[in-house]
């Protein structure tokens, strides 16, 4: 009954085509899928491609700190600065008798010096692509864009992240960023903890004491968000009843006894955008070598660690995988691995970890000027990129080929794997800058073929003029 249906198979002979006709009729008139090799009706299918260009890296709104950084104008490629660290000696008492002349103070002052560097990007456009119809626009003006916004970003991280001490001998080509340019004493260690509003008013409380009046804090976005979400169950944030079915809080800035501190979410303080885990190959053409060996150890002695911020303790044998890779100006070379056992002694000793590395055995024509050290979490032993996070930068002392690497670099549990860090400072120029020998230009390049070449360039160099009226908040960790 259900098993017999009327098709078009049986009105074959009855004036109407047959079922073979009507399928190669469909089959000349579908307009398919296909991208290349079209044929029948997709041979006249016209593209359709979506007028405006879809962006899924960063833009220019997420650039923070270049934005907010007071800029002014270098007229040198060393410049200099004086600081006044005292106006006299402030144990010495202000009384004096009647017609006695008062006790001699001088102010102190001191001359300091910042290099500026230089930064830039070339791009390419062959002749042929300015002559046909593009689909967003000039394309010479949409390189240019993309380029500017590349170097300003490489630029944002840098400020952060840049050590000029990063050299086997001089200078390294970056400039210091806030991590390198804020007094070494000036943090608030949360040892793995989330973000609190207890943290922020250590923090800009330790910015009063130097006399300084914190206005900002830059901090990745995760840790922004937690900071957020901290404050739900607690109820220590009067929240807004729902206007129109919509609910939740943003956290724009925070009073404090240092006064109104602004929270500015910096995409590029993520773990990816700051390469916090190595790469599983080199990154560049030009990259050093990968090292020879990697020998981890605890016979660091007269060097102390602080493990039990992270372990405890009377924390039982604990393992860490560790990953270096060798570093210069133009990429990072592909890691090498080893393991290394820390016991509850280790702990409680506070004994570091000495970390030994050996060059390659033959170093080639672009040698490594720094190491990236990395460590898993506790008692994770991997070989996988993903399980790393950077704890630790050095200097080469040795370029040739198969010798020691560094004198002594050591492992003191500083920085903790996988923990963010953020940024209070003092956002005027009395204390900071960006110091611009050029500002960020376009430079043609010399036609040497049928192609059009140029160059976007910066020179220039942050300056921290008072390094202890600024703080890092350091091993901030998730919710």
């Amino acid at each position: 009954m259900f098993g017999d249906m009327v098709s078009v198979r049986d009105y074959s002979g009855a004036g109407m085509s047959s079922f073979e006709d009507l399928q190669q009729l469909r089959k000349a008139l579908e307009p398919g899928y296909a991208i290349t090799g079209q044929t029948g009706g997709a041979a006249l299918r016209v593209q359709s491609l979506e007028g405006s260009l879809k962006v899924i890296t960063y833009r220019s709104e997420h650039v923070k700190l270049w934005k907010r950084i007071p800029k002014s104008p270098a007229f040198s490629t060393t410049e200099e600065y004086n600081q006044v660290s005292g106006y006299g000696n402030r144990r010495q008492g202000p009384f004096v008798r009647a017609g006695e002349l008062p006790p001699d103070s001088d102010s102190t002052y001191t001359r300091r010096t910042a290099l500026v560097k230089y930064c830039g990007t070339t791009r390419e456009i062959v002749h042929p692509m300015t002559l046909v119809n593009p689909a967003h626009g000039d394309v010479v003006a949409l390189t240019t864009h993309d380029a500017i916004l590349h170097l300003v970003g490489q630029i944002e991280k840098f400020m952060f992240t840049g050590d000029s001490s990063l050299a086997f001998s001089g200078e390294a080509e970056q400039f210091d960023g806030l991590d390198s340019l804020i007094d070494a004493t000036a943090f608030v260690d949360l040892a793995g903890a989330p973000l609190q509003e207890s943290d922020i008013q250590d923090a800009g409380n330790a910015i009063l004491t130097k006399y300084g009046r914190p206005t900002d804090l830059f901090l990745g976005l995760r840790p922004n968000a937690d900071f957020v979400k901290t404050l739900y169950p607690r109820l220590r944030q009067q929240m807004p009843a729902p206007v129109n079915g919509q609910a939740g809080l943003a956290i724009n800035s925070m009073l404090t006894s240092a006064g109104q501190i602004f929270l500015n979410p910096d995409l590029f303080l993520n773990p990816e955008e700051l390469d916090d885990s190595p790469p599983t190959a080199a990154t560049s053409a030009n990259a050093p070598e990968p090292a020879q060996t990697l020998t981890v150890s605890n016979t660091l002695a007269a060097d102390t660690a602080d493990w039990q911020k992270q372990l405890g303790v009377t924390t039982a044998t604990t393992t860490f995988s560790y990953a270096v890779t060798c570093c210069n100006r133009y990429g990072e070379s592909s890691p090498i691995y080893a393991d290394r056992n820390l016991t509850a002694a280790n702990v409680a000793n506070q004994a570091a970890v000495r970390i030994d590395v050996t060059n390659a055995a033959a170093v080639g024509a672009n040698p490594p000027e720094f190491l990236r050290i990395y460590r898993t979490r506790p008692n994770v032993t991997s070989t996988t990129p993903a399980d790393f996070s950077l704890i630790l930068q050095v200097a080469v002392t040795s370029q040739t080929s198969g010798a020691a690497m560094t004198s002594v670099a050591a492992d003191r549990n500083f920085i903790i794997p996988f923990t963010h860090i953020g940024y209070m400072l003092q956002m005027d120029d009395t204390v900071l800058t960006f110091r611009q020998l050029a500002p960020v230009m376009k430079m043609d390049l010399a036609v040497i073929g049928p192609a059009y070449r140029f160059m976007v360039l910066m020179y220039g160099t942050p300056i921290l003029f008072a390094p202890e009226k600024c703080v890092r908040l350091i091993n901030i960790g998730e919710v």
